[in-house]
């Protein structure tokens, strides 16, 4: 369901690149569709590695942040950023 639900947001973001809004809604579901479905998959493949996790969890923050960069969007560069920083502070302790 979640790799049909991120092809579905890519074909949205496809379709309505054109319209901020929508484009940008679409692009903010198929992200999170995204991590959903990498932290998933590292659950899947290492359960109860957190180790994994966390590198699955910082490669989604760096395609955040470069997405943001590239699609001059903000909000993206914010969001990879803290949670980057989130799942620094949660390594260390």
């Amino acid at each position: 369901m979640t790799t049909i639900s991120i092809l579905v947001f890519w074909l949205a973001v496809r379709r309505f690149n054109g319209r901020k809004i929508i484009f940008q809604m679409s692009l903010m579901g198929m992200a999170l569709s995204l991590l959903l479905l990498t932290v998933s998959f590292a659950e899947f493949m290492t359960p109860g590695k957190v180790g994994i996790l966390y590198i699955f969890l910082f490669i989604n923050c760096g395609l955040w942040i470069l997405m943001g960069k590239k699609l001059k969007l903000l909000h993206f560069s914010i969001a990879g950023g803290l949670g980057a920083l989130v799942t620094l502070y949660f390594l260390l302790i």
